[in-house]
């Protein structure tokens, strides 16, 4: 009875549906789309399920009844047929349809029931979408890692902070892209690893557009560090799935490194603690070295500077440029270490990170040590004789008084000259020089060489004769904040006795 056409008929017969049934149309979707487990299982092919077109089956019999399932308009192309006794058992309203009958596209699904006398008839058709093409990925499938991570194929803790503790990789683009494909992406210690990283469905809007793969630092982290792989899948709405891409290989160190900035050292300095002591004779070519540790956490491309001393204090500055590229050696120069003679001071340095954020290392406390006197010498007076100075000889403005500039003497430093004699056994002072700066002029010629320095005649004229006369000499480093005590003056002290 298939050979029955039934061409100019009109479609009286409810329209088949199927089981399963097609997906749900969505945006963009193939309508009435079966997915591929619709037809797939060869055990559990598709059937086109029909409503039951008889209220009572027709009386006597046997009878026999027939349906041909028929693809588009073409009644001759017959994809499934079944014939029944009457009467059906009503499960038995179906027509299995194999996969290989079911070509790839849109098609309409309709039957011609040819009834127990004969009669064709033929029923509305129903639209079903096919899809038995898989996406075809990229010759060369695997991700593409941004160049800093590729290669060496190295994944760092510190590539993930500077990245918004994320890594993106870019997925070559794959045949066909279309809305709801979804991309699923594995993270593990195989190339044919398992585990599941995310999934990333595209829609409507967005199937064109370049697939991005974002992989946070969290899940790099929680699979641990060494070797990893990470290979992708693309499936289509219908459930077709493409090969595997190739996996790409990663040297994972993303545990966080903590950020460990010691101490600096100051060459020539001696301690191994947190408190050095630097002899200030010691620096040589009028420099201070300080060395920031090899261990420091200091990341390619960053910067670094060293502070010396408290900012914004006297004898402080900011060095921002090393000896040379790419040393970790900095260059103080010595007038700020004659700010400290005497002192404690920090220092410390500060790594700037590519966020433009700093990292401040611990602090160093250097102990700056005195010039010893022993090694200055004592202010100076003129007129004297076999130690010995005559009041009769001292010219009437006074006895000059001079003293040799010291090491390391800059403008930052001021000085105080006194003479002290004796009158009535009591001590009595001349201020020669009081509490000032030292001049420009002074850092290379010294004390009273260029301006005058003098005791007054006057009050020589008070002291006993043939008693002691002693000069001394102080310097303060700081600015005047400190003096030594009037008991202990820096230099080494000027005896004379002064005579008539």
């Amino acid at each position: 009875m298939s050979s029955t056409k039934s061409t100019k008929l009109p479609p009286t017969m409810t329209a088949p549906w199927t089981e399963p049934a097609p997906l749900a149309d969505v945006p963009g979707g193939e309508p009435n789309l079966l997915h591929r487990s619709a037809w797939s299982d060869p055990d559990n092919p598709l059937k086109v399920m029909l409503k039951p077109w008889y209220d009572d089956d027709p009386p006597g019999g046997p009878w026999k009844e027939q349906i041909d399932v028929f693809l588009d308009d073409d009644e001759s192309d017959i994809i499934g047929s079944r014939e029944w006794d009457l009467p059906m058992d009503p499960d038995d309203y179906y027509v299995p349809i194999s996969a290989d009958r079911l070509p790839s596209g849109r098609h309409t699904l309709s039957f011609i029931m040819t009834n127990f006398v004969g009669t064709p008839d033929r029923s509305y058709p129903f639209t079903v979408t096919v899809d038995k093409s898989p996406p075809i990925l990229a010759t060369d499938s695997k991700l593409i890692f941004p160049a800093a991570v590729l290669p060496p194929n190295k994944l760092t803790a510190h590539y993930l902070e500077q990245n918004n503790d994320e890594v993106k990789a870019n997925l070559p683009r794959y045949t066909d892209p279309r809305p709801w494909d979804r991309i699923t992406w594995y993270w593990g210690s195989t190339p044919g690893t398992q585990d599941e990283g995310d999934v990333i469905e595209l829609d409507d809007q967005n199937f064109s557009d370049p697939v991005v793969v974002t992989i946070s630092a969290d899940l790099i982290q929680d699979r641990g560090d060494g070797w990893r792989y990470v290979w992708y899948q693309v499936e289509d709405r219908a459930g077709n799935v493409s090969l595997r891409s190739e996996p790409v290989e990663l040297d994972v160190a993303a545990t966080p490194i903590p950020r460990d900035l010691p101490w600096p050292s100051i060459e020539g300095a001696v301690g191994t603690g947190e408190l050095q002591t630097l002899d200030p004779w010691v620096p040589v070519n009028g420099v201070v070295i300080v060395q920031v540790p090899d261990t420091a956490v200091i990341y390619p491309g960053e910067k670094v500077w060293v502070q010396w001393g408290e900012p914004g204090t006297l004898g402080a500055t900011r060095v921002e440029q090393p000896i040379s590229s790419g040393s970790r050696r900095f260059r103080v120069e010595m007038q700020y270490l004659a700010a400290h003679i005497g002192r404690v001071l920090p220092v410390s340095y500060g790594v700037i990170d590519a966020m433009d954020q700093e990292h401040p290392s611990d602090r160093r406390r250097l102990q700056v040590r005195t010039l010893p006197s022993n090694r200055l010498e004592a202010v100076q007076c003129e007129g004297l004789s076999g130690g010995n100075l005559s009041y009769n000889s001292v010219a009437p403005e006074g006895a000059r008084l001079t003293l040799k500039k010291w090491p390391l003497i800059t403008t930052d430093h001021w000085v105080m000259i006194t003479m002290t004699g004796v009158i009535s056994g009591q001590d009595s002072v001349f201020p020669a020089v009081n509490e000032r700066a030292v001049t420009e002029q002074e850092t290379f010629a010294g004390i009273g060489f260029g301006t005058e320095v003098r005791v007054s005649k006057a009050f020589l004229n008070t002291l006993q004769r043939n008693a002691p006369l002693t000069g001394k000499a102080y310097v303060s480093f700081d600015g005047g904040e400190t003096w030594p005590p009037l008991a202990s003056p820096n230099f080494p002290l000027l005896q004379l006795t002064l005579v008539e």
